[in-house]
Parts: structure tokens; sequence; C-alpha cells
């Protein structure tokens, strides 16, 4: 679905938080606002995900620019989303970073990378 919706090689990251196949909300950090995004408003951000979303547990998820290994950006908004699901009481069941390359499962270090077929 990312590389449906995003065409480009350089996009805005946006913070996901729900299930990956149903409902989800989503938060997007423009390139600009990285700076500011200090990591109480990264809490504060995750934590209005969380309240959003039904009860039980659910996932949190980046899509971001770039390859699928580890980045500082998917280890702050993990710690963020630690944080924001405790505060609530939640299980967080997965934290992942998708990429137009693949995926990365930040807990695990797992990942999973595809090749574009050109025809």
């Amino acid at each position: 679905m990312l590389r449906n919706r995003e065409s480009r090689r350089v996009f805005d990251v946006m913070v996901h938080v729900g299930r990956p196949a149903g409902d989800r909300d989503s938060f997007v950090v423009r390139a600009q606002d990285i700076p500011a995004m200090d990591a109480a408003l990264r809490i504060d951000v995750v934590s209005s995900l969380v309240a959003q979303t039904g009860d039980g547990a659910v996932h949190a998820w980046l899509t971001r620019p770039g390859q699928p290994h580890p980045h500082d950006l998917d280890l702050e908004w993990l710690s963020a989303a630690r944080v924001a699901f405790g505060v609530h009481g939640r299980v967080l069941a997965g934290f992942h970073a998708i990429t137009r390359a693949g995926w990365l499962d930040v807990r695990t270090g797992e990942r999973r990378v595809w090749k574009r077929l050109r025809l």
C-alpha cells in the first residue's frame, strides 16, 4: 500500500497506531518539524493516537523513506510508543518501520526486503 500511495523517494514520516490491516489513526511528521519533535512531544503524539483506538492489543509503526535498516527515528518513536502505551495500560503488540523497500521489526531486528521487478 505504501508504494501505491507514495511514489516519491523522499516523503514525510508518518506514525500509525492501530491494526495494520484494519482501523488505524495516523500523524504526519513534516520534515521541517523533526528538529522540534522532542521525546515529550513524541509521547504526546503517540498517546493521543492510542487514546483514539479501541480496546485490545494494537500495533504502532512508522512509514518512512530509506531502507529497512535501524534508524535513530525508529528508536525514538519506539521509546515514545512504549511510554504512551504504558500510560494507557495497553499492550504494544508490535512496532515496525515500513519503507518502500521492505519492513523492519524495530524491537527484534527482523526485516524483510523485496525487490521491485521492472519489466
